[in-house]
């Protein structure tokens, strides 16, 4: 079958090792990952664009089955978009019975199947309410990909841990229940005032929540009662009659490690289908228990035991075998409510050969670094970088010069200090200040092809754009700090050919508003750098701080003030160290065995500084904070250590100094985010691609044109030179999504016409882009972008003279082709392609 995953929950695991399962039993899958947030149906303009476009994605995919992980994500119009696509709707209600008012009760009967996560009385209190059996429980699941077995694998640090949230109302009541304890216990999860020190530190990824449970002598879980709900937006009459959350993630999460498990709840028969979990009624009971379960001689059978279980009955692999029975077999709605609330246990993924029980994959550290090759292009560019910070070896600015000229172009450094009258105020009142083209072709000395607009607050005009492109000048605009989208950032989007933005919200935002010209680009770091770190012979020893302003580090975490005393080097931009003038120097402060990154302030969202990258470069082991803006370089927990409380860094770095494997994991994938989206080399590569040479997409337009008509079959292709200097292409615009133009142009010209002319392509007589015709490169891929305000679009292909002074005639006079011509976006068959010849020169 082909079954589309819509949305996720925040346990992320859950729809990826669903996805693994599935793939595994031979299904195609389109997992949508995490699109929307919150338990409302959603009501906003963005969110709701959000969602849609997501949908597009399923839609396209043309799925049997769409599971849905998050009802509210789904609101009506979006609900019935997706029935109508002729999929079997299932929805999967983790948080039964909780948002049965606010999004689950509302939309039961629009489902085909409807997947419970709760005991026999929650799937009363749904017969009850609907009078007819509404669905099974299906409770959370995992795979042994994201949380392998790893009991006893590292030495003890407690006695028990516990794995959630206990710092607000509903919650916090178990904080106190476990503070009594005697046992010694980890909580790992947001904990507010930690008054009996048992934090053990939030776990940012699953790879922490592996190490975390691989020091434990055992887990326990305290469930969310319903009651606690009172008072709260969640709260209905009869909530408190259902219990509690019978089996939460971090039970499942539990048994994958082999963590024998200890639940307090009033009635045992509640976890009659997980015979393994050892059940006490009351926190009372708890603490000889777990002293109990920790003496057993058979502990390690307890934890074989409930692995054992998981694998059979909890796994991802048994959740398809029921998913598949459910979708071929109704039988269940003749079941009572407690064979319903069973009806999962059925299914045994290591009897039928889906599963079996493994150990956990060892990270290997040899100390190598993966080489960045650089190739130098085959079509060098003049390029101007027009920006600040050029003193600065981190800076935008700088990467982006250095990167470039390692790439084989011939790149002129514009330092706005040298160039500041080609920024004027903005006439149009969009921007503070825009870049004055006429201004700008005055002041440099050579004329670029490509403009690098590199971290400054400006835009341009659409005239300016204009007279840009009429001087073969594209435009890039990179290190863009905007927090938000908008019209002002639209219109920038629009009138560049390529628009780098530092938020990665924002540009997903700008990306689903159909600008393609956006990209998420972040700080980057090259392999200048990466030289320089090489020729550092010893790592040091000591911690480094390393980031904008001192005012970041000392008020972005409390747990950075565990290195209060410890030994570290203190590394501001703003403080004008030395070390950021020079790479050498900077390469050997930064390779260092721990290196604390604070974001920049400065800059909204707050974002990474432009230190991170580097700091990631060197090796070494990089602490970032926790919750104070968009992480946009990888996961948090996965390449850096991520930080917030008071005591929370000594913690997760003691653990990391007893463990090499977990480190060498952490330095890997360091590494392979650093060769990746942080690689200057690949990602400016790219951008020049896109810029000059994108590669055509879309739909193809066969056929010969002739007095506006196609004869199908034949591959079309138009010449331009003396005797027909312009062509024009028209395409009647489709269903509001705007429609781009792709297509080769190839030239000829002489050595004598070399420089001379232009080639010009206009949308609606404005134009779009301008190239003088050289030697070389003879041929260009091109991608015309149409505003969407156009309704009908005609590109006109021209050759021009490039100066007034120059005289054509039939003898002194380039040629060009243009052919493969695709219109990128149609979504039906193209209406329309037709050629029109202009006069030759001088009639």
């Amino acid at each position: 079958m082909k079954i589309a995953l819509f949305d996720g929950i925040v346990e992320t695991h859950v729809a990826s090792s669903l996805e693994r399962a599935l793939v595994a039993a031979g299904h195609q899958v389109l997992n949508t990952g995490k699109v929307g947030h919150g338990y409302k149906f959603a009501t906003g303009r963005s969110q709701l664009h959000t969602l849609s476009n997501a949908l597009d994605t399923v839609v396209d995919f043309q799925p049997d089955v769409i599971f849905v992980f998050r009802p509210a994500s789904l609101p009506s119009p979006l609900l019935e978009r997706a029935k109508r696509t002729g999929a079997r709707m299932v929805a999967w209600l983790s948080d039964d019975p909780v948002l049965w008012d606010l999004s689950y009760g509302p939309v039961v009967d629009s489902y085909d199947i409807v997947l419970h996560c709760g005991t026999a009385r929650v799937l009363d209190f749904y017969e009850s309410m609907f009078g007819r059996p509404t669905g099974i429980n299906f409770p959370f699941w995992t795979d042994q990909t994201a949380f392998p077995y790893v009991y006893g694998s590292q030495p003890r640090e407690s006695d028990a841990m516990f794995l959630g949230n206990v710092h607000d109302e509903v919650r916090r009541t178990r904080y106190f229940d476990l503070g009594s304890l005697s046992s010694s216990i980890r909580i790992h999860g947001n904990v507010g005032r930690d008054y009996f020190n048992i934090a053990g530190g939030f776990l940012d990824s699953d790879a922490e929540v592996v190490d975390a449970g691989a020091r434990a002598g055992l887990a326990v879980n305290i469930p969310q009662y319903f009651r606690d709900h009172q008072g709260l937006e969640t709260w209905f009459d009869g909530l408190d009659k259902l219990g509690f959350f019978q089996y939460p993630s971090r039970v499942i999460q539990y048994a994958a490690m082999g963590l024998p498990i200890i639940s307090v709840v009033p009635d045992s028969d509640d976890l009659a289908s997980f015979p393994e979990i050892v059940c006490v009624d009351s926190i009372a009971q708890l603490d000889s228990a777990i002293q109990s379960v920790l003496a057993s001689p058979s502990l390690q059978d307890l934890s074989k035991a409930t692995h054992e279980r998981f694998l059979r009955n909890y796994s991802a692999a048994a959740r398809v075998m029921a998913l598949e029975s459910v979708l071929s077999d109704d039988s269940w709605k003749t079941l009572d409510s407690r064979e319903r609330s069973l009806w999962f246990t059925q299914f045994d993924a290591v009897e039928a050969g889906r599963e079996e029980a493994r150990e956990a994959a060892v990270v290997e550290s040899d100390n190598r670094r993966e080489v960045i090759e650089v190739s130098q292009t085959v079509e060098p560019r003049c390029i101007g970088v027009l920006g600040v910070g050029f003193g600065r070896v981190t800076s935008t600015s700088s990467v982006t010069v250095r990167t470039l000229q390692a790439l084989g172009h011939r790149v002129n450094v514009l330092d706005l200090s040298q160039y500041k009258s080609v920024l004027v105020p903005d006439p149009n009142n969009e921007y503070k200040f825009v870049i004055n083209a006429v201004k700008f072709l005055e002041a440099v000395k050579e004329r670029p092809d490509l403009l690098v607009v590199s971290n400054l607050d400006c835009g341009v005009t659409q005239a300016g754009r204009e007279q840009l492109l009429e001087a073969g000048v594209r435009l890039a605009v990179i290190g863009v700090e905007s927090a938000k989208g908008g019209k002002k950032l639209e219109r920038l989007a629009g009138r560049v050919d390529y628009l780098g933005v530092l938020n990665p919200q924002v540009a997903d935002g700008l990306k689903s508003d159909h600008f393609d010209s956006v990209e998420h680009l972040p700080h980057l770091v090259d392999r200048g750098f990466l030289k320089a770190i090489e020729n550092v012979p010893v790592r040091g020893q000591q911690a480094v701080v390393a980031g904008k302003r001192r005012l970041h580090f000392s008020k972005q975490a409390a747990a950075f003030r565990d290195l209060a005393d410890w030994p570290s080097t203190e590394l501001f931009i703003e403080e004008s160290p030395e070390e950021y003038k020079d790479l050498d120097m900077l390469a050997a402060a930064l390779k260092s065995t721990v290196v604390v990154a604070p974001f920049d302030a400065s800059v909204p969202g707050p974002l990474p500084s432009e230190v991170l990258p580097f700091a990631l470069a060197a090796g070494s082991l990089v602490v970032v904070p926790r919750g104070v803006g968009p992480m946009n370089i990888c996961e948090p927990g996965t390449a850096s250590v991520s930080v917030r409380e008071k005591g929370e860094l000594a913690l997760k770095l003691s653990r990391l100094a007893s463990s090499p494997a977990s480190t060498a994991r952490i330095l890997a994938a360091a590494e392979e985010v650093v060769t990746g989206p942080l690689n200057a080399e690949r990602r400016l590569a790219s951008m020049m691609e896109q810029i000059f040479a994108e590669p055509s997409g879309g739909k193809a337009i066969a056929g010969t044109v002739v007095d506006g008509q196609q004869d199908a079959g034949l591959v079309p292709e138009w010449h331009l030179g003396y005797e027909q200097k312009s062509l024009s292409l028209a395409h009647e615009r489709i269903k509001g999504k705007g429609t781009d133009l792709v297509v080769t142009v190839d030239h000829r010209v002489t050595e004598d016409t070399a420089g001379l002319y232009q080639l010009v392509v206009s949308v609606e007589g404005a134009p779009a882009y301008v190239e003088n015709l050289r030697m070389s490169p003879t041929s260009r891929h091109l991608r015309i972008r149409i505003p969407k305000t156009i309704k009908h679009p005609t590109v006109s292909f021209g050759i021009r003279t490039a100066d007034k002074s120059v005289k054509p005639g039939p003898g002194f006079f380039p040629s060009a082709t243009v052919s493969n011509v695709e219109w990128v976006g149609a979504t039906e068959a193209v209406h329309s392609v037709s050629a029109v010849s202009t006069s030759p020169w001088g009639a």
